[in-house]
């Protein structure tokens, strides 16, 4: 199983690092130990991101890796919106709903709705980001996960966790899914 995270500069890092943390550990002895095949790349189209905070990290892969995964967790941020309107960068996203598993919170959720996945399903996000959802047609609900067969959308930094279960859930099971969120809920 292959995870592709997308990256860009400007993204938030509670929405990129979370998830990284959660998804690395499935295959970790100490939390979850699962030992079937599993790789969490954090993917990006240029060779260095930083957050909005001026984190910056080297990003595992291109683009292009996206489209060969099994699993895309789209990230958020102030970024997200630069990259919308690059048309180059847009064309380059390939997700396919009908092979792979796909997520997106806050403001990733746009660019789900810009590549038409989202086309008549409902969808959640940032509290500030739901004026700018709707006016790209899609119908919102404030919740923090929203799901639709392969997809889901997120809203809230905190539905993150949600977020990360509910696609380890469709890629592993259930059991591994529980697993690992339950590592960050107990006190050692």
């Amino acid at each position: 199983m292959k995870l592709a995270m997308l990256a860009y500069d400007g993204f938030t890092d509670v929405d990129l690092f979370l998830p990284w943390d959660l998804f690395n550990r499935v295959q970790d002895p100490t939390y979850v130990g699962y030992t079937g095949p599993w790789s969490v790349r954090i993917c990006a189209d240029t060779p260095r991101v930083t957050s909005n905070t001026g984190i910056a990290i080297t990003p595992h892969g291109g683009l292009d890796e996206l489209g060969e995964a099994d699993a895309v967790f789209v990230v958020s941020g102030p970024g997200s919106r630069a990259k919308l309107q690059d048309p180059r960068f847009m064309d380059r996203l390939k997700l396919d709903p009908a092979r792979q598993v796909i997520g997106a919170i806050d403001s990733g959720v746009l660019f789900l709705a810009r590549l038409g996945l989202l086309d008549g399903l409902t969808a959640t996000t940032y509290p500030g980001v739901f004026a700018e959802l709707e006016a790209m047609g899609v119908r919102t609900e404030h919740r923090p996960l929203i799901a639709h067969g392969r997809i889901a959308t997120a809203g809230g930094c905190l539905a993150t966790q949600d977020l990360a279960g509910w696609m380890v859930t469709h890629l592993l099971g259930e059991d591994i899914a529980s697993r690992m969120l339950d590592m960050i809920a107990k006190v050692e």
